[in-house]
């Protein structure tokens, strides 16, 4: 029959010890991603290179001064109302159809293409020519949209006044 263990004898690592055990952790984590790691340096490189890096530097060794600052325009009247507007209009961009969208500004574009044009000519359109115009196809297009859009601000005004 074998003996009892009455004493436990541990073996406490040395601090040497345990900064090679550490060590061969990091080496063997670094081999295992090293893919990883190359393109990491690469990234940094690259910021080294285009002046980034001295520019994070920077503004880090003064991150104090930087933040005193910022706090101080934060702070300024106006800066509030700044804030709530960018993200009333982050809502509002996000909120419309990007095709819509684009299909409207693409009509802006003619249109102001065309404005430009007439003030070129320097012609003065009258009475009459304002009527004839009414007949053609994409001013009625453009006032057919101009309708519709109002129709749908009107209708978007009176539901916030209902609210």
């Amino acid at each position: 029959m074998a003996k009892a263990i009455k004493q436990i004898e541990r073996t406490e690592k040395t601090v040497h010890e345990e900064r090679e055990q550490d060590l061969n952790a990091i080496l063997k984590q670094i081999a295992d991603n090293r893919e990883a790691i190359q393109e990491t340096l690469t990234i940094i490189e690259e910021l080294h290179n285009s002046g980034v890096l001295p520019i994070i530097r920077g503004f880090l060794r003064t991150r104090d001064k930087v933040g005193a600052i910022m706090m101080e325009e934060i702070n300024q009247p106006g800066m509030h109302n700044v804030i709530k507007n960018s993200m009333s209009m982050a809502t509002l961009l996000s909120s419309i159809d990007s095709e819509k969208l684009n299909q409207l500004l693409n009509g802006l574009t003619q249109g102001i293409d065309k404005a430009t044009e007439s003030t070129e000519d320097d012609g003065k359109v009258g009475m009459w020519g304002l009527l004839k115009s009414m007949r053609d196809p994409n001013v009625k297009a453009s006032m057919n949209t101009m309708v519709h859009f109002l129709e749908g601000m009107g209708e978007g005004l009176n539901n916030k006044k209902a609210h």
